[in-house]
């Protein structure tokens, strides 16, 4: 049998998951294709307090659960896992060492790789990280199949496990349903403003607070504290499913980090080998992206003709300057197949079929 490891907070009932739109998304593409869910109920422990004995202890609790509930799980059956785990733990890969002895096939799908987006911060310890390296690292090594992003994580994993393990992914979908992405693109022009939608804290976007001034760009997400005027405007936050009706413009952005002139830090660098969600979102309701040349999806984004690939957002004017009215008509009809191949589940769907 096919099964997924659905991860449940504690007092939740079983309809409501740990997870966000990405993991709830999966969720639910694997239960339309018949896999059926492995409820785990998550360990109430609050690891951040405590001694070094109390926090072992904690991880051990949340081993020890994880092997009840899979203790069912036999030769023949598939196992696939979102990762990495919500309620983790040192001692996990333990339980699937033990899954491997007993021939379960083990698939993870791939949302993040912390050991490598934490390891340049500065406000997490290296004891930290060390641990986030080992937990990660240790459960990649006993998984038959890894669904990755792209072909450049594709790369950097290639060098911590067996290449032949890794299925490529390509962009994560984002399911919308009743949605009519034709109507969306209406609200769109040529010249419309550059949407930046997501977290706007200054240390995860730093960018966002030293804007080019020759070009509009509007403002979607939480504690934004910069400055507006003619050229920025902040719309505050909206709920995700109110979202896509809410913004209007031209383009949506695909940048991280400290600067306008690259996509530089912990979270800039992060880009040159991940699929930020934000990307799919736009796309999936038909919004072309602008997207750093050097970021991981910026060949999708090309082959796929469903946006503009800048060096620096000082160049977004410019590139556009030189775009004719029926070359943005022809990439809002590339983005809009795009957002119909999205919000259907179409790349996830193929990447678990090529794991069964």
């Amino acid at each position: 049998m096919n099964y997924y490891i659905k991860e449940i907070k504690y007092g939740d009932d079983l309809s409501r998951t740990a997870g966000f739109k990405a993991r709830d998304d999966v969720e639910s593409i694997f239960e339309d294709m018949g896999i059926k869910p492995f409820p785990i109920q998550s360990v109430i422990e609050d690891r951040e307090k405590g001694n070094a004995l109390t926090k072992l202890m904690a991880h051990h609790k949340i081993k020890v659960n994880w092997e009840k509930r899979l203790s069912a799980l036999h030769d023949g059956d598939t196992l696939f896992v979102q990762f990495p785990i919500v309620d983790h733990s040192l001692f996990l890969y333990k339980v699937f060492k033990s899954l491997k002895k007993r021939q379960v096939k083990i698939v993870l799908l791939v949302h993040d790789l912390e050991m490598l987006r934490w390891s340049k911060r500065e406000d997490v310890s290296l004891k930290e990280r060390k641990r986030l390296k080992f937990e990660e690292y240790s459960i990649l090594d006993y998984a038959d199949h890894i669904i990755v992003h792209n072909e450049k994580m594709k790369d950097y994993m290639s060098d911590l496990v067996d290449v032949n393990k890794l299925v490529v992914l390509e962009i994560f979908d984002y399911l919308l349903s009743d949605f009519n992405v034709e109507d969306n693109q209406k609200k769109y022009t040529k010249d419309g403003a550059v949407i930046i939608a997501g977290n706007l804290r200054k240390r995860k976007a730093a960018y966002a607070y030293d804007l080019p001034e020759n070009y509009p760009f509007h403002l979607y997400g939480i504690e934004y504290e910069g400055k507006t005027n003619d050229m920025i405007s902040y719309f505050g936050s909206f709920p995700p499913n109110d979202l896509p009706y809410a913004i209007e413009g031209g383009y949506g952005l695909v940048w991280d980090g400290e600067s306008k002139d690259t996509c530089t830090g912990t979270y800039g660098d992060y880009l040159r080998i991940n699929n930020p969600h934000k990307t799919s979102f736009y796309l999936s309701v038909g919004l072309p992206v602008v997207i750093w040349s050097h970021a991981a999806l910026a060949d999708f984004v090309k082959a796929h003709h469903c946006g503009i690939v800048v060096d620096s957002l000082d160049d977004i004017k410019s590139v556009v300057d030189q775009m004719s009215e029926e070359d943005y008509q022809d990439i809002l009809l590339h983005t809009k197949e795009m957002s119909q191949k999205l919000t259907n589940g179409y790349y996830t769907r193929k990447a678990i079929q090529a794991c069964l």
